[in-house]
């Protein structure tokens, strides 16, 4: 049957895993709606905030809710329990690893809304690190197929 997205098997290698875990119709949607938000010296700075937030807001619902059923999705009634609880699983890693991508690729949006900005020319704030961003995007997606073994009690691949 053909689903959402590919499911994470208990077979698949470690970079398999990696990328079948990164919400990619999620951050493909949120990097074009956010090109809507494209700002300049005179943009009006808490309209297009408030504008951000609602639509990473929106996008934070719908990430695990889309990844639950994508996962989930299959004929087969014997594995749905076994699938539910690797679903559930796996719409938080998605949810995690959309909130990380977007903090590590960096906006002048969310600096300003994590800084408290209210014009372009925004300093850098503690709340508001790329490089931070960029070491936790790393680890995490290093990590999130132990997370998984841990969690989930799989098994390291035979292949």
């Amino acid at each position: 049957m053909a689903t959402f997205r590919p499911a994470v098997k208990e077979d698949d290698g470690y970079i398999q895993k990696i990328i079948k875990y990164i919400p990619a119709e999620i951050m493909t949607g949120y990097t074009v709606l956010v090109g809507f938000l494209t700002i300049n010296v005179s943009t009006d700075i808490p309209t297009y905030k408030i504008y951000y937030i609602v639509l990473l807001c929106i996008l934070a619902v719908i990430t695990p809710v889309w990844t639950f059923y994508a996962v989930l999705d299959n004929d087969n009634p014997s594995v749905l329990e076994k699938n539910r609880k690797r679903a559930f699983f796996h719409s938080i890693i998605a949810t995690l690893a959309f909130a990380i991508w977007v903090y590590s690729i960096g906006n002048p949006l969310l600096k300003a809304v994590l800084c408290g900005c209210q014009t372009v020319e925004c300093q850098d704030c503690i709340k508001y690190s790329p490089i931070l961003g960029s070491i936790i995007l790393v680890l995490f997606t290093i990590m999130t197929p132990l997370i998984e073994r841990i969690i989930l009690g799989t098994k390291l691949p035979t292949k």
